[in-house]
């Protein structure tokens, strides 16, 4: 569904390469400044690349106009304005305007707003303005929103950070479902332990270059732990739930520039 082929962005991204199908929570982890957030929007058509190219369903996509992008692709930022003035159905029907730019929406639209509002478990509030949520409620009114775009492919930029882990889990657990009805669902994350156990795949950046590719299990060794994220840290199976977790022993010294 996306295939990244010797993707560059300089001086942020070096030389990655890695296909995503459907069907998966893939998780993109790595230290501050490693270029998740880049590649993500690289993914999305946001930037064209120095070298190499991110190709959505056998397009380059960043060689496509951006309502071609928006119906196969749906991006949400680490941040979103802090003053929306919309309430949450307003807010989640602008992810059909790449079908109905002048906002006339017909009935199909409206069934995708509907059925985006429903599985973000908020129709009880799609009256709401968005100022009057809570962190958890608003990110998930912003998923919805990219839910409604009717795109098979999501990519979504820490979308779980500063919030308590009810929604945490709440989200990881509705990302899950959506993966399993399909589509692709490419997530920043960086609690390792919530990527271990919700992401099928996890690739990991360090520097800009992909440190480690595979499942959680393969890809969060002690070595990787201790080079990448400069902590001494083991993955061990939790005895109650079966569960990989990680225990982390200490920060280890930076190492000096």
């Amino acid at each position: 569904m996306i295939r990244i082929d010797r993707l560059e962005y300089r001086p942020i991204l070096s030389e990655i390469c890695a296909e995503l199908d459907p069907g998966q929570v893939v998780g993109l982890v790595g230290p501050n400044g490693a270029g998740k957030t880049t590649l993500l929007r690289a993914m999305a058509g946001l930037l064209r690349p120095t070298q190499g190219a991110v190709h959505v369903l056998g397009e380059p996509i960043h060689a496509r106009e951006p309502r071609w992008r928006a119906r196969r692709v749906a991006y949400l930022p680490q941040f979103l304005p802090e003053e929306i003035p919309f309430a949450v159905r307003e807010f989640v029907e602008m992810g059909r305007y790449s079908h109905h730019p002048s906002g006339a929406l017909d009935a199909s639209d409206r069934r995708h707003v509907n059925e985006a509002l429903d599985a973000m478990g908020l129709v009880q509030l799609q009256d709401v303005p968005l100022a009057h949520l809570s962190g958890g409620e608003r990110q998930r009114a912003a998923i919805a929103r990219c839910l409604a775009q009717g795109a098979p492919i999501l990519l979504l930029d820490e979308p779980i950070a500063s919030l308590d882990i009810h929604y945490q889990l709440d989200i990881l657990q509705r990302l899950r479902s959506f993966a399993a009805d399909g589509r692709l669902v490419v997530i920043a994350i960086h609690h390792l332990e919530l990527a271990m156990s919700y992401c099928d795949r996890t690739l990991c950046l360090d520097g800009g270059r992909l440190a480690a590719d595979g499942p959680p299990e393969r890809v969060f060794t002690p070595e990787l732990l201790q080079r990448v994220f400069r902590v001494d840290a083991r993955p061990f199976r939790d005895p109650h739930t079966g569960a990989l977790r990680l225990s982390f022993s200490a920060a280890l010294p930076s190492i000096p520039e």
